[in-house]
């Protein structure tokens, strides 16, 4: 809702499997003039049934990037680490700390026509008693929020 998709397409995604395939590089840029290496994580999510996929790329530098997600649309992001204790949401920092992470990712995205802004938190946590890697989004549009919490199961290859 806070992000402009339409009910119905909400409804459909309630229903589905959603897997992610990431994949993490490290290299230093050519623009990165005197910079240290750059971690970047590719994500692929694959939506079933039906097979709707999406590959993102997240640089995790702190540089805004302009995209566009067919979902969401034309929006600006950008990605970057931050220690667990600079985490000012006590809800996520105590979760995140109970899954043994010391360090989040932080992302920001802010759509450039919907007018919605949103904040993710990816950690690992243990819930239910079992690791799991989590995708906290909190968005804003004017005085609403919400919060939105994914939880995956975890398999490194």
């Amino acid at each position: 809702m806070q992000q402009g998709v339409p009910w119905a397409l909400r409804k459909i995604l309630s229903f589905a499997g959603v897997s992610l395939h990431m994949t993490q590089t490290t290299s230093v840029p050519e623009d990165n003039l005197g910079g240290g290496p750059v971690v970047s994580i590719r994500v692929k999510q694959v939506v079933t049934p039906g097979g709707f996929s999406s590959e993102e790329s997240y640089v995790l530098d702190s540089q805004s990037r302009d995209s566009t997600v067919p979902i969401f649309g034309a929006l600006s992001a950008h990605s970057k680490y931050v220690p667990v204790a600079e985490i000012s949401d006590e809800t996520f920092k105590q979760r995140a700390a109970d899954g043994d992470s010391d360090t989040v990712i932080q992302e920001f995205a802010e759509s450039k026509t919907g007018e919605w802004v949103t904040e993710g938190i990816w950690t690992f946590e243990n819930v239910n008693g079992v690791r799991h890697f989590t995708r906290t989004n909190v968005t804003s549009r004017g005085e609403s929020r919400v919060v939105a919490r994914l939880v995956y199961d975890w398999r490194q290859e």
